[in-house]
């Protein structure tokens, strides 16, 4: 028994209680009171990361993709999610947030939409942070501001908590969590500063200002083609000083003076290649930093014409990328959801979530589906159909689009004329001898004359055609043999007679040839 006693109260003594922390760590003797050095490399080498980044965010290739990246952050929308359906206390969670963030912009020079960037922009920097100022407002905790705070102003002890760094303490002190929203790209314990895309930037980018220098002066050096003078053998002194001083003026003044006897030539200097290698270097450059920012170069630079399916795949994977960026977004705004929550309803109840979505107008493809399903007769949904293509109902008949030829497919869902003689159709009074409704009658009723005209038009035209067919006729002397069979009909008509005839007589010879 002494055994298991002793083996239990061992076993509550490591309970909650992590043994690989910061505080066990030989490597980190100062304790968690004292921030990390940040382990970037390029803090690491050069101590002026803000500086650095800034430079490299005002490339004009780096800033492309950012707006690029930014364009489509902003094109998807937000909505506020309960975290927990059918609980009337988590719905009252999500209604108050959702007023909150109405009631007034974030800060004095952002909307909400500018603050959720800053977070997801964590991915170029590591790590980006807000402070979220509280205060009462009728008779709950809300944050009155949220504020991006520069990057400079933070450390993060080994426990990966931020200290701010003040006039009172440069080496940061500890703040509460509720105070700052801290948003992170890939952080670990080793690295709470998180990963930043711009340290992967910064070779590339300091090659490309470098070959900027280099190929600035081959242009100045050999843009202009040199003009090359020739003296005569035994000329003085006196007269060659005075064809390099006419030379050294013909570049202000584009001609020439010279006595017999001299000759002029421009030389313009040639390549081996078709581009610099200063121009190459570039091209890599910017390549590089578009796989660091945005997984993939074929958008960012005109490279070689690549395969469609090459394209969808670097749209695939960007656009993969770029939902996981929103989560970072997500993810800080529903922390400040949380304290929301906690201040104002307690640690019970679930708090909200902040999600992006992004409306999908449907193209031809779907509406070429629910015309298909209209014609195997599922009836679909009209209205359904027009909120898809995001196509506005019609307002009255004036308003509306109509077909501009006959025999275009029919308004499905509209109501038939009033003046339609129902009872002349064929079926209909037998239909409704049978009991059933009158909707049903006039489909049958209907059904029954496309039977009347298969039978009657169809199979006379298609037995026609075989006739024809066999005896060796041309075209035209069946369409002319064609009006005598089925009277007068304008070209429309006939068009639609003889594309039904034309695919009974494929159906049978199917059917046939199964059989």
């Amino acid at each position: 028994m002494n055994v298991i006693r002793g083996l239990v109260q061992g076993v509550r003594g490591w309970l909650n209680k992590p043994v690989g922390s910061s505080e066990t760590d030989p490597q980190s003797f100062l304790g968690k009171l004292y921030g990390m050095p940040n382990p970037d490399p390029i803090l690491r080498q050069i101590g002026r990361a803000e500086l650095v980044y800034a430079s490299i965010m005002a490339d004009a290739h780096v800033m492309g993709e950012l707006r690029s990246i930014r364009g489509s952050f902003r094109s998807h929308e937000y909505r506020i999610v309960a975290g927990e359906e059918g609980d009337g206390k988590s719905a009252a969670a999500r209604d108050l947030c959702e007023q909150w963030m109405r009631s007034a912009p974030p800060n004095k020079l952002s909307d909400w939409l500018e603050v959720m960037w800053q977070m997801s922009a964590s991915i170029f920097t590591g790590y980006r942070a807000h402070e979220v100022v509280w205060g009462m407002a009728d008779g709950k905790f809300l944050p009155v501001e949220v504020i991006d705070r520069p990057n400079r102003r933070f450390l993060f002890n080994p426990e990966s908590d931020p200290l701010l760094i003040s006039r009172g303490n440069l080496m940061g002190a500890p703040v509460e969590p509720y105070q700052f929203v801290i948003s992170r790209n890939m952080p670990t314990y080793d690295n709470p500063y998180g990963v930043a895309l711009f340290s992967s930037c910064y070779y590339p980018w300091l090659y490309k200002t470098g070959g900027w220098r280099y190929l600035v002066k081959y242009c100045e050096r050999h843009g202009l083609p040199w003009p090359v003078a020739r003296y005569p053998q035994g000329a003085s002194d006196e007269d060659i000083n005075k064809l390099d001083q006419a030379l050294a003026e013909m570049i202000e003044s584009a001609y020439l003076v010279t006595q017999d006897g001299n000759g002029v030539e421009l030389l313009s200097p040639k390549g081996g290649g078709s581009d610099l290698p200063q121009e190459r270097l570039i091209v890599l450059a910017n390549r590089e930093m578009s796989k660091a920012i945005t997984s993939q170069a074929m958008v960012g630079e005109a490279m070689e014409v690549g395969s469609r399916a090459a394209a969808e795949t670097a749209k695939e994977r960007q656009d993969e990328v770029h939902d996981s960026d929103r989560d970072i977004a997500a993810a800080g705004m529903s922390h400040i959801f949380k304290w929301i929550t906690l201040f104002n309803f307690g640690d019970d109840v679930a708090p909200p979530k902040l999600e992006f979505y992004k409306r999908q107008v449907a193209g031809k493809a779907r509406a070429e589906t629910y015309k298909m399903v209209a014609d195997m007769g599922a009836r679909p949904s009209k209205s359904a159909m027009l909120e898809e293509l995001d196509i506005p109902v019609a307002e009255d008949d004036d308003d509306a689009l109509l077909p501009s030829r006959k025999g275009a497919a029919p308004n499905l869902g509209a109501e038939l004329p009033e003046d339609v003689d129902f009872s002349a159709l064929p079926g209909f009074e037998f239909a409704k001898a049978a009991g059933i409704t009158e909707d049903e009658a006039v489909q049958l009723a209907a059904d029954a004359a496309d039977q009347t005209i298969e039978d009657k038009m169809i199979a006379p035209i298609y037995r026609m055609l075989v006739e024809y067919e066999q005896d060796g006729k041309t075209l035209k002397q069946f369409r002319d043999a064609l009006a005598g069979l089925v009277g007068e009909m304008d070209d429309d008509g006939l068009r639609e007679v003889l594309e039904r005839a034309l695919a009974y007589s494929y159906l049978a010879g199917v059917a046939t040839r199964a059989a």
